[in-house]
């Protein structure tokens, strides 16, 4: 009997899974922490561009994954096919270096929420999470058990509650929405530019079209990607939203330099009461747990489709060694980040600034191969997609431009 009632569920998961699980490793700690930030420093002035940027994040990955499943191959091979050698490597450089820098943050992020649970120094736990998580990727199958990983991303379900238990002006809110109070300085535009370099994450891109390819989807299966991707990713707008108004609601405004892993767990207060930074520490660790993965892995893919070596986690280390070499060297480069002693919150949050430079370029060859005949034959994007991805590039660079701008004439 209970095996009726179940099927739905496990037929859910199947089709729904891959989808879900790239948007919701994409609020990841360095996501979350920078959003708290954005609310913290910047109040409601930047909610109207997670309004704008979400539909416009479903649209690039609708891409990404139509490309995987009509293609069958992933976004380093195309861009190499079709733009040659030079540019691939190009994409690959900048895959890496914004991979290598939301994983060193976001080791950090997770060794930080272990810090709220026991209120020991947060680097006393680096080495022993890069090598429990190293080994879960290697050793364990880390695909067998994301579906688990995978319900820690409803920890930040207490974010959308807690944005309503703080009691923010809504009149304010809306006002903010529809009339963004924009202000033409550093501070301003360095948030709105981690804000969206951290919800564009180019390792998402590349790890959407790779799943499509690992779970053997196919043209059949284009809507079901489709629906995948826009309802992951419209509840991680909505957990975006809602950590934005929770911190501009609760926590004091305060300096990017001054703020802690401390200070933006205040957020939850209005969930957890004094179990607010316990709570936020799961959250970190959690999304942690189901995003470092995801992001020491797709660097791997990336390099080893360039090169031609042997690749996928459904490989055995003894078979692919180029491959989880390649993940092994993130986890050995996080160790060297420990050389530095890193702000947690800064860490994470000028990752992402970091992030929003790079992504643009990352986006722009997925607009090329996704409305190409030659890749896609009669299944190329739909017009929406192309044009949502286009405004994806000239938003995150006129972040870059308007930031470069302020931060020289300073």
């Amino acid at each position: 009997m209970w095996q009726h009632f179940l099927k739905p569920i496990k037929r859910f998961r199947k089709s729904y899974l891959p989808g879900i699980v790239t948007a919701s490793a994409d609020n990841d700690p360095s996501s979350i922490s920078t959003y708290s930030v954005v609310g913290a420093t910047t109040g409601f002035s930047q909610l109207w561009l997670i309004l704008i940027s979400t539909p416009l994040l479903i649209a690039v990955h609708q891409m990404t994954a139509r490309i995987g499943d009509v293609a069958k191959k992933g976004l380093v091979t195309l861009i190499k096919e079709n733009f040659g050698r030079r540019i691939a490597f190009l994409s690959v450089l900048i895959l890496v270096a914004a991979n290598l820098l939301s994983l060193t943050a976001d080791i950090i992020g997770m060794a930080a929420g272990f810090q709220l649970l026991t209120n020991q120094n947060y680097i006393y736990f680096i080495v022993p999470l890069i090598i429990l998580v190293w080994y879960i990727i290697v050793f364990d199958g880390y695909k067998k058990i994301a579906k688990y990983f995978f319900w820690f991303a409803g920890i930040m379900l207490a974010y959308i509650l807690a944005g309503f238990l703080a009691k923010p002006d809504w009149g304010l809110i809306l006002k903010s929405i529809v009339i963004p109070p924009i202000k033409f300085n550093a501070v301003y535009f360095m948030a709105a530019l981690g804000l969206i370099g951290t919800s564009f994450s180019p390792y998402a891109f590349f790890w959407q079209t790779e799943e499509e390819i690992e779970e053997n989807r196919g043209i059949k299966q284009i809507k079901t990607s489709s629906r995948a991707v826009t309802l992951g990713f419209i509840y991680s707008g909505l957990v975006a939203f809602f950590v934005v108004v929770a911190s501009a609601s609760v926590i004091v405004r305060m300096d990017i330099n001054f703020l802690t892993v401390k200070d933006i767990a205040q957020a939850l207060v209005p969930v957890a009461g004094p179990w607010a930074t316990k709570l936020f520490g799961l959250g970190l660790i959690g999304s942690g747990l189901l995003a470092i993965p995801i992001l020491a892995t797709s660097s791997a893919y990336a390099v080893s489709e360039f090169f031609k070596w042997p690749q996928g986690l459904n490989r055995k280390p003894g078979k692919a060694k180029g491959f989880y070499g390649l993940i092994t060297f993130g986890f050995v480069f996080c160790l060297a980040a420990l050389l530095f002693e890193l702000n947690p919150i800064k860490a994470l949050f000028y990752s992402q600034v970091m992030v929003g430079v790079m992504t643009p370029i990352i986006i722009y060859f997925i607009l090329r191969l996704a409305s190409s005949h030659k890749v896609m034959g009669n299944f190329c994007c739909p017009r929406w997609n192309i044009i949502g991805g286009w405004l994806a590039v000239i938003l995150l660079s006129l972040g870059d431009i308007f930031l470069i701008y302020y931060l020289f004439s300073v």
